[in-house]
C-alpha cells in the first residue's frame, strides 16, 4: 500500500464539515476607544473553524476534505485557492455571496468575533460519496446552527456512524450556544452522539460537562494555556498534557482548531490518548508562532 496516499494509515484522511470563511484580522496596538480612533494592524486571510481543522490536519501529517459551502463571487475563488495551497481537498457548492467574519483582537490578545456566515449556511446534502475514504469526520457546534447547513451535518454525521468512521464535534462557543440554552445544547449534542467532543473551560462550565458527562461521549477539555486532559463518558480522566509555554498576548484565533486537527490524525492513527494531547499541542504551539512570526509578534 501506498503510506503516502490520502486515506492511508499514515496519512489518515479527516473530513470537516462547516464554514469557510473570508477572515478579515484586526489587532488592536491600543486599547479600544468606543466612538473614537484606535490603532490597528489589519490582515485578511482564509478562515472558519471547520476550514482550520482541516488545515491543521494537513499540517499534522494527515490528509484532509472540507466540505462547504461558499459565494459565486471571487472570494469564494481566493478561499478555495487557500484552500488547496494547504494541502486540503475541497469539496464545495456554490451560490450567493461568501461569508466573512471580523476578528478584533484587543492587546491582551482578547478577541471579539463578527460572522455574516452568509452562503456558508446552505449547505446542502452533498451525497455519500463525500465521506469515501474518511478516517474521521469533525464539525465545530457552528455547523448546527443554521439551516440547511445543521440539517446536512446531522444527516453527515448519521452517515459516517453508518459507516464506522469515528466523529467529532467542538462545542465551538457560550455565545453561539446561548440561543439554544445549555439544556438543548446538551440534548442536542447527545442527539448527534459525536465519538469526541471538544470543549474549553468556559464551555464546560457552561454544558456542566466535567460534573454531569454526556453519556457515550468522550470529552477533550481545554483549559487555555494550562494542560488539556481527556475524560471517558464516566468522567474518568484518561490523560492529560499542559500546553506549550508561549508568549503572551499572541492571537490566539484559530489554536483551538489547530490542536483539533493534531489531535483527530494521531487518533485516527490509533495513537494512544496521550499521544494525541501531545500532537495536539504541538500543531497548535506550531500554528500559534506562524501567527504572531507573520505579524511581528515573536522575533
Amino acid at each position: 500500500m501506498d503510506q503516502s496516499a490520502p486515506g492511508t494509515a499514515q496519512r489518515p484522511l479527516i473530513i470537516s464539515v462547516g464554514d469557510l470563511i473570508d477572515e478579515i484580522a484586526v489587532r488592536l496596538s491600543e486599547p479600544w476607544r468606543r466612538g473614537s480612533d484606535a490603532a490597528a494592524q489589519i490582515t485578511r486571510r482564509r478562515g472558519g473553524s471547520a476550514a482550520n481543522v482541516a488545515v491543521a490536519a494537513v499540517s499534522a501529517g494527515g490528509a484532509a476534505r472540507f466540505i462547504g459551502a461558499v459565494g459565486d463571487d471571487p472570494t469564494a475563488e481566493d478561499l478555495e485557492r487557500a484552500l488547496r495551497q494547504a494541502g486540503v481537498e475541497p469539496h464545495l457548492q456554490r451560490g450567493g455571496r461568501s461569508a466573512s467574519i471580523v476578528v478584533v483582537v484587543e492587546p491582551d490578545g482578547e478577541r471579539t468575533m463578527l460572522p455574516d456566515r452568509a452562503a456558508a449556511l446552505t449547505l446542502q446534502d452533498p451525497g455519500g460519496e463525500a465521506l469515501a475514504g474518511g478516517a474521521w469526520l469533525h464539525a465545530p457546534a457552528y455547523s448546527l446552527l443554521g439551516e440547511p447547513l445543521g440539517a446536512t451535518t446531522r444527516t453527515l454525521f448519521a452517515r459516517a456512524r453508518s459507516a464506522g468512521i469515528p466523529t467529532s464535534l467542538d462545542a465551538s462557543s457560550v455565545g453561539a450556544l446561548s440561543g439554544w440554552g445549555a439544556e438543548e445544547s446538551r440534548r442536542r449534542f447527545a442527539d448527534l452522539a459525536p465519538t469526541v467532543l471538544f470543549a474549553n473551560e468556559e464551555e464546560c462550565t457552561y454544558l456542566s460537562l466535567i460534573s454531569d458527562p454526556l453519556p457515550e461521549i468522550i470529552l477533550v477539555a481545554k483549559h487555555g494555556a494550562g494542560i488539556a486532559e481527556v475524560r471517558s463518558s464516566a468522567g474518568t480522566q484518561i490523560a492529560a498534557r499542559p500546553a506549550h509555554q508561549l508568549p503572551t498576548g499572541i492571537d490566539s484565533t484559530g489554536a483551538g482548531d489547530a490542536f483539533a486537527g493534531g489531535l483527530l490524525v494521531a487518533r485516527a492513527r490509533q495513537e494512544s490518548w496521550e499521544d494525541a494531547l501531545a500532537a495536539g499541542h504541538r500543531t497548535a504551539a506550531t500554528y500559534l508562532r506562524q501567527q504572531a512570526s507573520m505579524s511581528g509578534g515573536l522575533g
